[in-house]
């Protein structure tokens, strides 16, 4: 009966102990994941800022060279004149 309490109390011990032991590696797999989602975020945000400037610096070199600014400029700098109806010609 002795020798039944002691295997008893070995089991009870070792559970004991392994049940210490997973608690305290959830606590950090927890504090990790938690640090994770606040790295996540950060880091989307700052990808979300660049993505805007990069639009926006996109449509500012859409502007710079679109063919409609370089005609107005050539119209004025250059002052050419918009051909006219009648003097295209068709290939």
């Amino acid at each position: 009966m002795l020798d039944r309490f002691n295997h008893v109390a070995k089991l009870n011990m070792v559970l004991i102990i392994s049940i210490i032991t997973l608690s305290f590696y959830t606590i950090s797999w927890h504090h990790q994941n938690y640090l994770l989602y606040h790295k996540y975020n950060a880091v989307q945000v700052e990808n979300q800022r660049m993505m805007a400037l990069h639009k926006q610096l996109l449509t500012e070199y859409s502007k710079q060279i679109s063919g409609k600014e370089i005609q107005d400029s050539a119209l004025k700098k250059l002052q050419m004149k918009t051909p006219k109806l009648r003097e295209r010609k068709t290939l």
